[in-house]
């Protein structure tokens, strides 16, 4: 998972090698009674999402999207 204020979705999603990925916002994730923790990784804007099962990580990160950063190239 990629978290940053200030940045696009093109942007957080240029260190991600897939060709999909889901979208989702901070403000959703804890109203789903979740949290985004940065923590290190792949790239400075890593973080992980706690406190929510799969099946609440689905639903707020369907339907995927073309991820915007593989568009570019």
């Amino acid at each position: 998972m990629e978290c940053a204020v200030g940045l696009s979705i093109a942007e957080l999603a240029s260190s991600i090698p897939h060709g999909q990925i889901g979208v989702t916002t901070v403000g959703e994730v804890r109203q789903a009674g979740g949290d985004v923790i940065r923590t290190s990784g792949r790239s400075a804007n890593h973080a992980t999402l706690r406190s929510l099962n799969p099946q609440q990580v689905s639903q707020l990160l369907t339907p995927t999207v073309l991820n915007p950063a593989k568009q570019q190239l």
